[in-house]
């Protein structure tokens, strides 16, 4: 994970880090022990081959004070050498994880920082081997990456680690590669839309650029109509640029999550993608663990991105995990299921997977 304005090089002070980048590499961490959990269940399964793809890897450590913490490299590393070990205990055979690890980052220093502390945490017999270090763009490397994947694994199991520090070094085109080449590829995509938003603030002009993430002249239009109202405003447009994701990444299964940063006071996306409902429903359960660290734009029911008129009324209406969020998603559910399976049925049955994964249109609405 790269942190804009921040460094890391040999013998150099390690950069800190911001509450919110730490929330977000400990939902990372959890969400790897469910996934390695969840997959080791399927019986008389002892091999589990995957790629771990860190596209923003940065130099491998951050400093809090007096205490050294973990990017997410280590995370990775770590994670993946403890499940094999948690997943062995109460097995004849033991568990293998056949994993390779490809972490990528534009600049050369923090990858030089990065293999020193890779080296000392005891991971120094696969550097080079099932380690790879990429120097240059995510993108410039990602067909290079996918080839080594598709060389081992048909259907590519996988899980990118996008976590860029704005919103321009992730092309749609690959996300859309990924999801078209991998049926069993995840995506963690950090996105800012906010620093998007500003931009348009004052540029006030679309672009070929921008328009992968659905900002054209309505968008822009609709913008200047509604940014004097700044919650509202703001809100809507995130959640028509978050919509426009979904519905063009090829991912059937999209859920997306604000985190607000104290330093730059802006909020950026933190999702995830995926082809299968279950993976959906495992971060899920993350974010309800973790509560209050996260906000869901709008209601929690169907977690559907579409515009919703609540927001007029009451503007601060976050989606937060709690005990009462949960008690208002059932009852939102209870009211609001029935009608959306009825008018979807016709004529034949529908699928729990085809109801979570139905597509709505991008919507951004002027007040």
């Amino acid at each position: 994970m790269t942190v804009k304005n921040f460094a890391w090089s040999p013998g150099a002070p390690l950069p800190g880090i911001e509450p919110h980048s730490e929330r977000k590499l400990e939902v990372v961490r959890r969400y790897l022990d469910v996934y390695f959990d969840t997959v080791a269940s399927i019986p008389h399964m002892d091999r589990l081959n995957i790629a771990i793809v860190d596209g923003f890897c940065g130099g491998g450590q951050y400093q809090r004070g007096t205490t050294v913490l973990p990017g997410s490299p280590l995370i990775i590393l770590d994670a993946v050498r403890e499940a094999q070990e948690r997943l062995s205990r109460d097995r004849r055979k033991p568990f293998e994880i056949a994993a390779t690890f490809h972490f990528v980052d534009a600049a050369r220093d923090h990858l030089e920082h990065l293999r020193g502390v890779i080296a000392a945490a005891g991971y120094a017999d696969k550097l080079g081997s099932s380690i790879q270090l990429y120097h240059g763009e995510f993108a410039a490397h990602l067909p290079e990456i996918m080839a080594k994947i598709a060389a081992t694994q048909r259907k590519g199991r996988s899980i990118f680690l996008l976590d860029q520090f704005g919103y321009l070094d992730v092309p749609m085109d690959s996300i859309r590669s990924i999801f078209g080449k991998f049926p069993r590829a995840e995506v963690l995509l950090t996105f800012s839309i906010d620093a998007m938003l500003n931009y348009l603030s004052t540029s006030r002009a679309a672009s070929e650029t921008l328009a992968q993430f659905g900002v054209d002249r309505d968008f822009i239009a609709a913008w200047e109509a509604n940014k004097n109202d700044v919650e509202f405003g703001r809100i809507t447009a995130q959640r028509a640029v978050m919509t426009h994701l979904r519905n063009n990444s090829r991912a059937l299964f999209f859920t997306p999550f604000m985190l607000f940063s104290q330093a730059s006071g802006r909020m950026m996306m933190f999702a995830h993608l995926s082809q299968h409902q279950a993976a959906r429903d495992k971060m899920l359960g993350v974010h309800w663990e973790f509560q209050n660290r996260f906000a869901h734009i709008g209601r929690g029911s169907l977690f559907e991105l579409g515009f919703d008129a609540r927001l007029l009324e009451d503007k601060g209406s976050l989606f937060q995990f709690t005990e009462q969020d949960r008690a208002t998603m059932m009852r939102e559910l209870h009211d609001e299921l029935p009608g959306k399976v009825m008018g979807m049925l016709g004529a034949g049955s529908i699928s729990l997977q085809e109801l979570s994964k139905r597509r709505l249109r991008p919507t951004f609405q002027q007040a």
